[in-house]
């Protein structure tokens, strides 16, 4: 097929999917990452997608570059200053607790020190453009806890950074990609931002640029998140993947509780926090599929991984919108 057709195909299909979704309320987080999870059969894989997967992984990641983009838009210089220290303490207990307790656990049960830390470190990565996305459908992204979570995201995402670049030299990996991947879509917000200072959030050509952008690079990330999943996964090692679903949850939800004294946030929205930090992305997935590739983890864990990183993905806007709609004040409130 041609490929200019089947990104146009993939489109409509994508954008009518979240339109219907809509009507019955699932987030589009959700249904574009189940339309990409359809177009991962091993059918239509091999007969639609063929040997167009790397070039909609390619548009994926301008996709996410795009959607960061847009939250900087959405997003206030005065807010995300204003909660620096939350957002600090946030990003450092919920990277530190699940890197903790996963290598804790794995070095107790047999890994090595070397694949222990990974499988931390996998754990320890917030998503950033996932709670982008459903923040900027809530309207939420301009509030006290919607700057903190953006905040303390674009803090996380720099310590996994710091990470990745870590494991790649010791591993003597490639992975530049990727660095420039999360370093650019950090920047990107910040150009966000800088954009509608100098040109007012409502102007035409944002407008238009907005537009643009959600129909067509956004889907294209989240699409590309549901094609790395494979079902074959759930059954190579179920009680491996259970102990990392479980740990990373855990890790997740622990980490902001226990820096709750020193914010200025209350128990429900500490337990809101936990969840919008639960969320995987991208970095997590190159940081497994470089240490598959270079021998250091098996195919179960990779697997695992991946895994986690999808369930914790689909399972976030589930949580998190209905909590927000039942208590719009949870954003606000001091």
């Amino acid at each position: 097929m041609n490929l200019f057709i089947l990104l146009f195909i993939i489109l409509v299909i994508s954008n009518l999917a979240v339109f219907f979704g809509k009507k019955i309320k699932i987030p589009s987080v959700v249904t574009l990452i189940f339309v990409g999870v359809v177009f991962g059969l091993p059918w239509l894989e091999k007969n639609i997608i063929g040997g167009a997967k790397q070039l909609i992984f390619d548009i994926g990641d301008i996709g996410l570059l795009a959607l960061m983009f847009l939250a900087g838009l959405e997003s206030s210089w005065h807010l995300l200053c204003e909660e620096k220290k939350d957002a600090a303490l946030i990003a450092f207990s919920s990277a530190i607790i699940p890197i903790f307790i996963g290598f804790s656990l794995f070095y107790l049960i047999g890994f090595s020190a070397k694949v222990s830390f990974i499988v931390g470190v996998c754990m320890s990565i917030t998503a950033e453009a996932t709670k982008a996305k459903v923040l900027l459908e809530l309207k939420k992204l301009k509030t006290k806890m919607g700057a903190a979570l953006m905040g303390s995201g674009i803090i996380d995402d720099a310590f996994g950074l710091s990470l990745f670049v870590l494991l790649t030299y010791f591993v003597k990996a490639g992975g530049d990609k990727e660095k420039l991947l999360v370093a650019g879509s950090i920047m990107i917000f910040f150009v966000g931002m800088i954009f509608k200072k100098a040109l007012g959030r409502y102007h035409d050509i944002l407008s238009i640029i907005e537009n643009s952008l959600n129909w067509l690079l956004v889907p294209f990330f989240f699409i590309s998140i549901g094609l790395h999943f494979h079902f074959q996964s759930l059954v190579l090692n179920p009680i491996l993947l259970f102990a990392i679903l479980g740990i990373a949850i855990l890790g997740k939800l622990v980490g902001p509780f226990l820096v709750k004294p020193l914010t200025s946030f209350n128990r429900k929205q500490t337990f809101l926090i936990g969840w919008a930090m639960n969320s995987r992305g991208a970095l997590e997935l190159a940081i497994a599929l470089i240490a598959y590739r270079t021998a250091l983890i098996s195919v179960e864990l990779y697997s695992s991984l991946i895994v986690m990183a999808f369930v914790t993905t689909l399972m976030f806007p589930f949580i998190i919108i209905p909590i927000i709609r039942k208590d719009p004040q949870i954003m606000e409130e001091d």
